[in-house]
């Protein structure tokens, strides 16, 4: 007797697991099935990745020019600046609030120094704050020349 409501048991245990798997299952297409990013096409950037990282936006820099001149960002999110060095001289990549980049000096700073021509690095920023934001290259006088670029900050 106890053997048959052993069997039973783990019969009624089996049924249980199965019918539950079988509910989650078109969560989890629906699931799959919806992005993972949405980037509008005004802010697509040359390269992207979604997910918890945030997203890759590739900057390139020449001694007085840095393209895109502007980023559109989210309050809160995270973007990772691929800076390439499409110049024949060394350059850098900083990001911050717009008073300490025009400046080059505080605390908001991140940066990407010592780019070799024909070399990339990353600087990784989280837009938190109330901004404005910018970025540009302090080496020399490419910020003086022109690069420099704008952060437009979403809610």
């Amino acid at each position: 007797m106890f053997k048959k409501l052993a069997v039973l048991g783990a019969m009624a245990m089996l049924v249980v697991a199965c019918s539950g798997s079988a509910t989650s299952a078109p969560a989890a297409a629906s699931a799959a099935a919806s992005p993972a990013v949405t980037l509008e096409p005004s802010e697509a950037p040359a390269a992207s990745t979604g997910g918890a990282t945030g997203r890759t936006v590739d900057v390139e820099i020449a001694a007085g020019k840095i393209t895109p001149a502007t980023v559109t960002v989210k309050k809160g999110e995270t973007i990772t600046f691929n800076a390439k060095n499409v110049s024949d001289t060394e350059v850098e990549l900083i990001v911050g609030l717009q008073p300490d980049v025009a400046s080059d000096s505080g605390d908001s700073l991140k940066e990407a120094e010592e780019i070799a021509p024909g070399t990339s690095k990353t600087v990784t920023y989280t837009f938190d704050g109330a901004g404005p934001y910018a970025y540009g290259d302090q080496v020399g006088d490419h910020y003086a020349k022109g690069a420099k670029g704008d952060i437009i900050l979403q809610p």
